[in-house]
C-alpha cells in the first residue's frame, strides 16, 4: 500500500496562541529591558507559547503498511504504533470538554491541535485506547481497519519519541514552579549593607545608593496615594520595584504595607519607600542612614 499522509492545520492553537506570544513581546519591549526579573518573566512565558505553537500548529498522521504514526508540530511529540498491535479503529467526536492538546480522559490519552474529530485506537495487548485529533477521522480509520490483519509484527515502541512530551511537560512544570519561586523571593526582606560610600539593598529590585545621591531622609506613618505598578512586584501586603503615585510621580518601593513607619530616601535619581517587618528595624536603619549622610 502506498503510504498514507494526513495533516491538520492547528487553527485554533494558532489563532489563540499566537496572538498572545506577539502580545508579551511587545509589552517585553514596553515594560523595558533594563530589569531582569522583567527580563527573565517575559523571556519564559514567550519561550513557553512558542514550545506550544511549534506543537499545536498541526498533526499529522501517517499511514504505511506496517505502522501508524503521527507528529506534532515540528516533532517535538512523535508517537509510532505496529498496526500488528492495533485491534480496532474507529471514528469519533471528542466531547467539547476534552478541548485541545495532550491529556489522559476518560477514554484514554488524547493528542489534539484542532476540532472535535479523532480516531480512536484500541491495542489487542492492554486494551488500552488512545484518540489522535483529524479532520478526516472516517477515511483514516477505514485504511487502518483494512491494514490491520494484513500487517507485520514490530515493537509497540520502536519508531516512538516521548523527548517532545517531556519538554512539554518539563515546560509546564516549570510554569507552575516559577510564581511559586517569584511569590517566595518577593516576599524575602530587603536586606540593606552599609559599606563606607554608599548603601546596598539586595534582593529583588535591588539596588546601589551612594551617600553622595541622597537629598534627604525622613520617615512617614502612611504611604502616599499609589496609582500602579509600571515595573514591579505586588503580592499581598508586600510591593517592590517600579510604581506610579496618584501625583504622577515615579517612585521605588520596597515595602510591606501596614508596617509604618516608612522611610522615605529623596536621591538624585528617584524617590525610595522602604520599611521592615519589624518598626524597631524600620528606626534602626533610618537612624543609620541619617548619620551617613550630611545636608
Amino acid at each position: 500500500m502506498p503510504v498514507k499522509k494526513y495533516t491538520q492545520t492547528g487553527l485554533f492553537s494558532v489563532i489563540v496562541l499566537l496572538p498572545v506570544m506577539l502580545f508579551c513581546i511587545v509589552m517585553l519591549f514596553i515594560t523595558g529591558i533594563d530589569e531582569p526579573i522583567t527580563v527573565v518573566i517575559f523571556t519564559f512565558i514567550i519561550l513557553t507559547f512558542l514550545v506550544c505553537l511549534l506543537t499545536f500548529y498541526k498533526l499529522t498522521i501517517i499511514v504505511d503498511d506496517t505502522h501508524l504514526v503521527f507528529t506534532m508540530g515540528i516533532g517535538l511529540v512523535r508517537k509510532s504504533y505496529p498496526l500488528s498491535e492495533i485491534s480496532g479503529c474507529k471514528p469519533v467526536t471528542n466531547p467539547a470538554i476534552s478541548g485541545i492538546g495532550i491529556h489522559m480522559t476518560s477514554y484514554g490519552w488524547i493528542y489534539n491541535v484542532s476540532g472535535k474529530y479523532a480516531i480512536e485506537l484500541t491495542f489487542k495487548s492492554t486494551g488500552k485506547k488512545v484518540r489522535i485529533g483529524t479532520d478526516k477521522p472516517d477515511e483514516i480509520s477505514r485504511v487502518i481497519n483494512q491494514q490491520i490483519n494484513g500487517s507485520m509484527a514490530g515493537s509497540y515502541y520502536d519508531k516512538g519519541g516521548s523527548g517532545g512530551l517531556v519538554l512539554i511537560l518539563a515546560m509546564v512544570a516549570a510554569t507552575i514552579v516559577l510564581p511559586v519561586i517569584l511569590v517566595v523571593w518577593g516576599g524575602r526582606e530587603t536586606e540593606v549593607t552599609f559599606s563606607d560610600p554608599a548603601m546596598e539593598l539586595s534582593g529583588m529590585y535591588g539596588l546601589n545608593v551612594p551617600y553622595a545621591d541622597i537629598l534627604s531622609v525622613d520617615t512617614m506613618h502612611s504611604l502616599p496615594a499609589i496609582k500602579s505598578r509600571t515595573n514591579g512586584y505586588a503580592s499581598g501586603r508586600i510591593l517592590k520595584g517600579h510604581f506610579r503615585l496618584q501625583d504622577q510621580s515615579k517612585v521605588l518601593l520596597f515595602i510591606k504595607k501596614g508596617v509604618p513607619p516608612y522611610i522615605r530616601l529623596k536621591t538624585t535619581k528617584t524617590t525610595l519607600y522602604l520599611n521592615f517587618d519589624s518598626p524597631d528595624s524600620t528606626r534602626r536603619i533610618y537612624t543609620t542612614v541619617r548619620d551617613k549622610i550630611s545636608f
